[in-house]
């Protein structure tokens, strides 16, 4: 209801105490100094995730004891992202590359990589190109690298993609299979920790004395059928975002054509099948689509769609991605202790593409941090003779942002800093082309709003929230 604000605050609040009282503590020097390097982190973290939502927000250093102290004027957002941009800096020098598992060392605690990797994003949404760039570079010259699946098993060749993918001998096979498996597979408890995590936030199952610490994706993501309330789906936009096996942009039918296709209460037609053949791997990996099959999960498994409710789809899609079969076996509702990646090193590559691009246009370096993206996947490389200027690489990037990235909380931001609300914040449809959402946009929608407790708590506010147009 408060788009995240009280909530910061009182993280803020802690940090805040912990820093002014870690020097009270007896414990060793250099440990203090690691842990008032973390604290910092996420701090800075905090407040760049307020500045980005609500612009001017107070910026409030040091502990107190009476509310009344923090009920300041908003700090301009430009002076509160100063202030993340040189707390990121400081602190990441001060943090080991990795850590060895054992307490005070538990993996999962903020790293040099993930500091220097919240620090490319900060970089990037405030167009700070040729900084992003620098920053995403600190990471990229560290241990990370994307999570592949060398071998595959027979579980990982239980559906049949032969009806869906035309392949042109079986080295192109092996490796679409390898593709789909090393991407969804990324997200599963099995493969926790794996080279690819930059940040992350941890997650136990719901069977342990610590419950409940799922991370809930099971419930939001999956349908009724899966135990799930289908909360968080699928738009069609996404859908046809997705490349088609070539990397080449996907041209859908009119929605009305789909709709037919579709013949919502019958059966699919063969036109309607047609639209999912011969897609992006990350397509099959990351959604369920009325026909598609999932084995691994459930034996003979086929994901149906014939109206929303009950849990199911409002859309007509589902997300697979995110999802771990482990997971979604279990009858606890909140047991999924799969991780969820707050910085993969997947989005890295992309902010040094997009930043690079920007900030000097097009090189081998762009198209090599791409073309590591896409072969993970299984997917061809960027033509360099299509995508030859910044203006066209940009385009590309911003999709392939959207499509590496789907379901992992990016998108609501880049949307604000790309300024396209106008062109993609339109009312939502599903496959039948019943309206599913309304939505309207104004440019004011960049920032939210201040909640009403926090007007009523600070009048300092007011005057800032009137010049964001609320």
């Amino acid at each position: 209801l408060d788009a995240g604000y009280n909530s910061r605050y009182q993280f803020i609040r802690r940090y805040n105490y912990f820093l002014d009282n870690i020097d009270k503590a007896q414990i060793d020097e250099n440990l203090k100094s690691r842990f008032i390097a973390e604290c910092r982190v996420l701090r800075a973290f905090t407040y760049f995730e307020l500045a980005r939502t609500f612009g001017d927000v107070p910026l409030i250093q040091a502990s107190y004891t009476d509310p009344l102290e923090t009920a300041v004027a908003p700090t301009a957002e430009a002076e509160v992202i100063n202030f993340v941009i040189s707390e990121l800096k400081t602190a990441a020098d001060a943090l080991p590359e990795s850590y060895d598992g054992e307490s005070p060392n538990q993996t999962g605690r903020i790293t040099s990589g993930g500091a220097w990797g919240i620090l490319t994003r900060v970089q990037l949404h405030y167009r700070m190109w040729a900084d992003a760039a620098a920053s995403a570079q600190k990471v990229m010259d560290g241990d990370y690298e994307l999570f592949r699946k060398a071998t595959l098993d027979a579980a990982d060749l239980s559906d049949d993609y032969s009806t869906l993918v035309t392949f042109a001998n079986n080295a192109e096979r092996d490796r679409f299979y390898k593709g789909l498996a090393s991407y969804q597979q990324q997200f599963w408890i099995a493969n926790e920790a794996n080279s690819e995590v930059v940040l992350t936030s941890q997650n136990l199952s719901e069977n342990t004395s610590y419950a409940p610490f799922g991370n809930g994706l099971r419930l939001l993501f999956s349908n009724g059928e899966m135990g799930g309330w289908s909360s968080i789906t699928p738009t069609q936009d996404l859908i046809n975002a997705y490349w088609d096996k070539n990397g080449n942009p996907f041209t859908p039918p009119s929605a009305a054509t789909r709709a037919a296709n579709f013949n919502k209460g019958g059966t699919p037609n063969a036109a309607y099948i047609n639209e999912f053949k011969n897609r992006d791997t990350r397509l099959y990996a990351s959604i369920l689509f009325p026909k598609a099959t999932w084995n691994q999960y459930k034996p003979n498994y086929v994901f149906n769609w014939q109206g929303g409710g009950s849990s199911n789809s409002m859309t007509g899609y589902n997300f697979r991605k995110l999802l771990d079969i482990k997971s979604l076996a279990s009858s606890l509702e909140f047991d999924a202790a799969e991780d969820f990646p707050i910085i993969r090193y997947a989005e890295i590559l992309l902010s040094y593409a997009e930043a690079k691009n920007e900030a000097t246009g097009p090189d081998a370096t762009v198209y090599a941090a791409l073309n590591d993206i896409r072969d993970r996947a299984g997917m061809p490389p960027v033509s360099q003779a299509t995508y030859n200027s910044k203006e066209k690489l940009r385009t590309l990037i911003q999709n392939e942002r959207r499509i590496e990235l789907a379901g992992e909380g990016q998108r609501y931001y880049d949307i604000r800093r790309w300024n396209i609300g106008a062109s993609v914040m339109k009312t939502t449809y599903d496959i039948s082309n019943a309206p599913v959402q309304e939505r309207v946009w104004q440019d004011k929608f960049k920032l939210m709003p201040y909640p009403q407790t926090a007007l009523d708590r600070n009048p300092n506010l007011k005057a800032a929230q009137q010049a964001k147009g609320y």
